[in-house]
């Protein structure tokens, strides 16, 4: 799931984490007749699907308008938790990545006859960390 200020956005259908590093080649006299590479920046984005709802479309279209950064958890929600508590789910203690991301998309769709939804996507600016406490 997908966390922000703590708890999960709402309604979610399908939360994607994609990791990618640059190659970059390093191939010498020494590497024969194959190249050799090694892995340079690396980068990371998160895309979210999500069922609309007016709260938290509005809200990340302000934070897209502010172009604000926002941190963020990808994680599983707290197993302790049965059925969605009031002030939404939880992100599981010391498990999952975290990180700061700015949103460049954010897309709203209300197909007739069909669940409103909206989807986002988030690139990561700086580390992704691993949630270890």
């Amino acid at each position: 799931m997908l966390f922000y200020n703590g708890k999960s956005l709402a309604y979610a259908t399908s939360h994607k984490l994609s990791l990618s590093g640059e190659a970059k080649e390093i191939s010498s006299k020494d590497s024969g007749e194959w190249t050799d590479k090694m892995i340079g920046k690396l980068s990371w984005n998160i895309t979210s699907e999500n069922l609309f709802t007016e709260t938290d479309y509005t809200s990340m279209v302000d934070l897209w308008m502010a172009r604000q950064s926002i941190d963020v958890i990808f994680s599983v929600k707290d197993p302790t938790a049965t059925t969605i508590p009031e002030g939404g789910w939880t992100p599981k203690a010391a498990s999952g990545f975290k990180g700061k991301v700015v949103i460049t998309q954010i897309e709203a769709n209300a197909s007739d006859n069909e669940n409103a939804t909206y989807s986002i996507t988030l690139e990561g600016t700086g580390a992704l960390t691993k949630i270890t406490a």
